[in-house]
């Protein structure tokens, strides 16, 4: 994809936005704080990409919008000193419906938890976390995207799951329970 995009071709420049847009403004609000931010941060990202793209010789083209758009993020967040709360701007899709209002209340608790627990993981694991649990980037393109190791990028991520499953142990049980449904549920229980 990267080749083709050095070489000029417009149509694969476009299928790039349209497959990066959505999950690097979500990664942006993050680093920025707002989604205004984030879409600015984009654009100027992709801008770039294009603008320079002969400049570019390898590797994954999402992941170097990835990075430059992380660059121009906190960039943007160090001038404006940022500090937003996480959780506030995951951008995610919301959860399915909930079954009363009982449920309703628990998963926003459950939800309040893990946002929590995020928050309570050093940056550099919780930004792995982002990138490739909420993102969609594969450790590779992670990898770019920070400047760091695939093997940095998998120790964070192995070390980010161990500190969410012990901050997160005394639900962990009844969220596996309900995502894996009766029939695995009594399968399991014997």
């Amino acid at each position: 994809m990267l080749t083709r995009i050095r070489s000029g071709d417009g149509e694969v420049f476009a299928g790039l936005v349209a497959e990066t847009w959505d999950d690097l403004v979500g990664y942006l609000a993050w680093i920025v704080g707002s989604r205004a931010g984030a879409e600015d941060a984009a654009q100027e990202a992709l801008i770039r990409v294009w603008e320079h793209r002969e400049r570019w010789r390898e590797g994954s083209a999402r992941a170097l919008v990835f990075r430059i758009g992380r660059n121009l993020a906190l960039d943007a967040r160090r001038s404006a000193k940022v500090r937003r709360l996480w959780g506030t701007t995951l951008g995610r899709e919301p959860a399915p419906a909930p079954d009363g209002p009982e449920e309703a209340m628990r998963w926003s608790e459950y939800e309040e938890r893990l946002r929590g627990a995020l928050e309570a993981l050093s940056p550099g694991r919780r930004e792995v976390v982002e990138l490739i649990r909420l993102r969609g980037l594969s450790h590779r393109e992670a990898a770019e995207a920070l400047g760091i190791s695939q093997q940095t990028v998998a120790n964070r991520m192995t070390l980010a799951l161990a500190d969410l499953r012990t901050l997160l142990a005394d639900i962990l049980p009844e969220l596996t329970a309900r995502s894996e449904g009766p029939k695995a549920q009594e399968a399991r229980d014997g």
